[in-house]
């Protein structure tokens, strides 16, 4: 049954960020910009993660100040069984307006404010060791996958190290150790500078002595860029190859096996930011 799971007081939290007004910033960085498309798309993404994932604590934070309705996804967490008695729990967080900051700095500052603002004012994220942030309008088709392979306290992100570049649409924290490397990245974050929030995110973590592993599994989305239109997860025959490659440990930052990476890259005529 989809979202029934075994109660865990120390399970991790998914954490995840949105605008759903994107006019608010004057639809900087996106090409998906009517108000009522995106909304449908945060509000289905989060129905699917309370009703088919195994998540059982979810936060979602927002920073275009739309009038958001909590209280149906609240009762729709509650709503949902949980082996071991009681219901999922679901926190809404009304983020912060950062105008100034994203007509001058790209969307990429929103986000790392969001995961910023999300850590210092969630009660669930205040009582968690764990968090999954996910990109709020893409679903997570293999979540099961995902969460089932993960190392408990690890942090997992997925690196790409000759391409000086590390995948923020989702990732896994220990919230110690993202407070302690990562809390306060926004402020390097600048787009103009080709600084968005994946390379930044990479030299923060290159320079890190926290554990660092990744995904065994490659995640698979459904969803669409709001920047270019393109599916979060490319074709098929591209996803095999990306989970092969995960099982085989490639996009662990320092790895070895980062080299088949760059054979990859190198195939698919991808350039690097180093």
């Amino acid at each position: 049954m989809f979202g029934l799971r075994q109660r865990d007081n120390n399970s991790p939290v998914l954490l995840l960020t949105g605008t759903i007004d994107s006019t608010v910033y004057n639809n900087v960085g996106n090409k998906i910009v009517d108000v009522n498309e995106r909304l449908l798309q945060y509000e289905s993404c989060i129905e699917r993660y309370i009703k088919e994932s195994p998540f059982t604590k979810i936060v979602f934070i927002e920073n275009s100040g739309y009038p958001f309705d909590a209280k149906k996804f609240i009762a729709m967490a509650e709503n949902c069984e949980i082996m071991g008695g009681g219901g999922k729990k679901f926190e809404f967080i009304s983020g912060t307006i950062k105008y100034d900051e994203i007509m001058k700095k790209g969307k990429s500052f929103g986000d790392a404010y969001l995961i910023y603002e999300a850590l210092e004012k969630s009660s669930l994220l205040n009582e968690a060791e764990i968090f999954y942030k996910i990109t709020g309008r893409i679903f997570l088709l293999n979540a099961y996958e995902i969460y089932k392979t993960r190392n408990k306290f690890r942090n997992e992100f997925i690196v790409y190290d000759d391409m000086g570049w590390c995948l923020t649409n989702i990732f896994k924290a220990n919230i110690t150790d993202y407070r302690n490397v990562l809390a306060d990245i926004w402020k390097d974050c600048d787009e103009t500078t080709v600084n968005d929030i994946e390379i930044a995110f990479y030299k923060r973590l290159k320079c890190s002595e926290i554990e660092i592993g990744s995904f065994l599994t490659y995640p698979h989305f459904d969803g669409k860029m709001g920047a270019t239109l393109r599916n979060y997860s490319g074709g098929k025959a591209e996803r095999i190859v990306r989970n092969i490659m995960a099982r085989f440990h490639c996009f662990f930052i320092r790895s070895r096996m980062q080299k088949v990476i760059k054979i990859y890259m190198k195939i698919r005529g991808i350039k690097g930011y180093k």
